[in-house]
């Protein structure tokens, strides 16, 4: 789902009463507003709060597989670490001369647990590929009732909706600001939770929280984070999610997919093509997508897409905040993906010069759904197989609402947007 941008992942957590010794590094702030430059990444522009009350307040970094340097600042004073996986980094920031704030960076996997003792190999997660092109899987949230959940490749942390927030036992203690399709807005955020799919079950689980006024039939996101340690495979001819340990062997039939699995996100390279004239990009894989390809703005005028593709009209797409973004819709006479090749797939092309997270584009469920996928994210590798679904024709754009979730940040998820897409048919000339 489009909730990306920059890819932040920045959450408020309680991870324990950790005792802070007056040795611990000491940085001072005048406002509770804070920003990161995690990695190569350039400084963000996505914030998030101070707070004395919550101790430690806790930052956990996405990606957490990668070794690189954090830089974490205020408005007048900023502590950098050499961050490795698996480890915690304690500091103190002064507020305002008074509130002393204990804070953490995390680069530790919140790893899932069984529920049966004795458990091991594979888990399974009995899903049902819905009309809205979305993996809806079950779960609770602090033991309480049965939750319809997304999954989704293309969100770092799990989403509850104002549907899951009625069904649920959560209580919003924070606050976060993100950027979604149409600019900032400020979400509230919960710190501690219990999830449970299946027969695994996640602790002091972060959850943002986004009111999406109906605009989605589900009440919540579950975000690749909870599986970063684990092999995902999905088999849309089972309707299943099978949890691996490690990657299993794989048959003949599957294709390894380029794939760069990194703090931005996972995005994997595909071919859009006309005639003799093909163009290769990095697109965002994203299950949570039920659109089937969005094309950046850099990446369409640098290839010349405007001119060279059928336009068949376009799309005022509104999201958080007050920016529209204007989109055409163009038929792409193919899409190669390793060594297949979608034919005829209707995709939107960004008018504006822009690129999605640094990169060409989104890729999304109405296209990968046509695929059993594996995804190694311990390793940043993805495998493909063709399924019962490759064949089955597009459905054609229509009038009225999608949906996107995208990830915005590096330290914060972000949860883009519903969007309102109003398709006009272009005058011929």
């Amino acid at each position: 789902m489009m909730i990306k941008s920059l890819l932040i992942a920045l959450v408020l957590l309680f991870s324990g009463h950790l005792s802070f010794s007056q040795s611990l590094p000491l940085i001072r702030a005048n406002s509770e507003k804070i920003s990161i430059k995690d990695g190569n990444n350039p400084l963000t522009r996505y914030w998030d709060h101070l707070n004395g009350k919550v101790r430690p307040l806790v930052y956990s970094i996405d990606k957490t597989n990668q070794i690189r340097t954090v830089i974490f600042y205020t408005d007048i004073d900023s502590i950098a670490f050499d961050v490795f996986p698996g480890k915690l980094y304690n500091f103190n920031v002064l507020l305002r001369g008074k509130d002393t704030c204990h804070v953490q960076l995390s680069t530790v996997i919140q790893s899932s647990i069984h529920n049966a003792s004795g458990t091991s190999g594979a888990d399974t997660i009995p899903f049902i590929l819905g009309t809205d092109q979305y993996i809806h899987i079950k779960g609770k949230i602090n033991h309480f009732r049965e939750l319809d959940l997304i999954f989704d490749t293309g969100a770092s942390l799990f989403v509850l909706t104002e549907k899951g927030l009625s069904k649920s036992k959560v209580i919003l203690d924070g606050s976060t600001e993100n950027q979604g399709a149409g600019g900032f807005s400020t979400e509230r955020t919960s710190s501690r939770n219990h999830l449970e799919l299946a027969n695994l079950y996640w602790k002091d689980l972060p959850i943002l929280f986004y009111d999406y006024k109906g605009g989605l039939n589900a009440d919540g996101v579950v975000g690749y984070n909870v599986f970063e340690d684990k092999v995902v495979e999905i088999d849309y001819d089972k309707g299943l999610l099978i949890i691996h340990q490690n990657l299993p062997d794989l048959k003949k039939d599957y294709s390894e997919l380029p794939a760069r699995h990194s703090i931005e996100g996972t995005f994997v390279e595909a071919t859009v093509q006309k005639d003799m004239n093909a163009a290769k990009g990095w697109f965002l894989f994203d299950t949570g997508g039920g659109l089937t390809v969005a094309v950046s703005g850099n990446f369409a005028n640098k290839n010349d897409l405007h001119r060279r593709l059928a336009i068949m009209g376009y799309a005022n797409v509104s999201g958080t905040g007050a920016v529209v973004n204007k989109t055409e819709i163009a038929i792409l006479p193919e899409l190669k993906l390793t060594g297949f090749v979608l034919r005829d797939v209707p995709v939107r092309l960004n008018v504006q010069n822009s690129d999605y997270y640094g990169k060409a584009g989104i890729i999304g469920n109405a296209v990968l759904k046509r695929f059993n996928t594996i995804i190694d994210y311990p390793h940043g590798k993805i495998y493909l197989k063709p399924n019962h679904l490759l064949n089955t024709s597009f459905e054609p754009l229509k009038w009225g609402r999608i949906l996107g979730i995208a990830v915005i940040g590096i330290l914060m998820l972000s949860v883009g947007a519903f969007l309102f897409v109003k398709l006009k048919r272009r005058k011929s000339s």
